[in-house]
């Protein structure tokens, strides 16, 4: 999504119920996107209608999503309105008409409480990482979006996959193709896997051999699964030395992230005392951890959303998502 169309929406986490007027606020109950402030009562399916049954924030159906309530509104909310996004919409229309849909979009997980936590916008350089025992789900996940045409928010690539706590599941990674509809060796020929079994494997694999791989395969995305969790496995490694291979890891994926100018991702789902050493210089960071029967997902880290947010779902929702109408691939 462009950082202009980004920045001119507004979620109801931002108010703070003081000061300002009163007024009714429509709001969609999937990302807390503020559709319509207005003085009087509307009826919804005036929001539903003008705004196409879609979003501005999340793009979900609006139909059964829509929510009001009325509240002190910051000054800035003033100009919200049903027509103003109307108009907006007719604006961005005739601005993109030369462009192509694949041009605007970034990276999309196509699930809407993950897409909710990032805003919708994962920039094709960046680097993502997600932590807890439910993020081995979302790497497998990965392996296969960033398959999928650019227009459907993946990247066309082949994907390399470094996987560090020996926990790439097949099963689950087919499971995921064929619901889009692609037979699943087809999809497992565009990801190059590469396992490691120490510490020391790993750091070779990211800091010599990684660059070289991305090139051979073309690969625009890199995933790395539980990145430390072998350090919890070397027996009498030195703090010193877990500490050196941690950051040998870390500065040899940024060196190949930025000259190659690919996206990557990594999971820490095995908790260490060196974690840090990845999340603090990762521009996304996500938290998935199991609460009851769901995974509760919270934004840690974001180079645009400074406000902590959080989103609820299930591991099945994740597996069984949004099925598509089409087919994305055959075979």
């Amino acid at each position: 999504m462009p950082t202009q169309e980004r920045q001119g929406l507004h979620y109801l986490y931002e108010t703070s119920d003081e000061g300002g007027k009163e007024r009714f606020v429509y709001s969609c109950s999937e990302c807390s996107c503020i559709l319509n402030v207005c003085v009087a009562l509307e009826p919804v399916g005036d929001t539903v209608e003008s705004l196409e049954n879609r979003c501005p924030g999340c793009g979900s159906a609006l139909e059964a999503r829509v929510s009001c309530r009325s509240a002190h509104i910051p000054e800035a909310w003033s100009e919200i309105s049903r027509s103003a996004y109307s108009a907006e919409r007719e604006r961005t229309e005739t601005r993109v008409e030369f462009q192509t849909a694949a041009s605007l979009r970034g990276f999309s997980f196509n699930f809407a409480p993950l897409d909710a936590l990032v805003a919708h916008y994962i920039d094709p350089n960046w680097s993502v990482a997600f932590t807890g025992r439910c993020a081995n789900a979302v790497a497998e996940f990965l392996c296969f979006r960033a398959q999928l045409p650019k227009e459907a928010g993946g990247s066309d690539s082949s994907v390399v996959l470094i996987d560090g706590g020996n926990r790439s599941d097949l099963y689950l990674f087919s499971s995921y193709a064929k619901l889009y509809g692609v037979a699943p060796r087809k999809a497992l020929r565009r990801v190059v896997t590469s396992r490691a079994f120490t510490m020391y494997q790993m750091a070779d694999l990211v800091v010599n051999q990684l660059g070289k791989v991305v090139d051979e395969y073309g690969a625009k995305v890199v995933v790395l699964s539980d990145v430390l969790g072998l350090l919890n496995e070397e027996s009498g490694l030195h703090e010193d030395e877990a500490r050196r291979l941690a950051g040998a890891v870390r500065r040899g994926l940024e060196e190949v992230r930025k000259k190659k100018g690919i996206l990557t991702f990594m999971t820490l789902v095995t908790k260490t005392p060196y974690d840090r050493a990845m999340t603090d210089h990762a521009d996304v960071l996500v938290g998935l951890e199991e609460s009851g029967a769901s995974i509760e997902g919270t934004l840690l880290k974001h180079p645009f959303r400074k406000q902590p947010s959080s989103r609820r779902f299930t591991l099945r929702e994740l597996l069984f998502h949004n099925r598509p109408s089409g087919r994305a691939g055959g075979g």
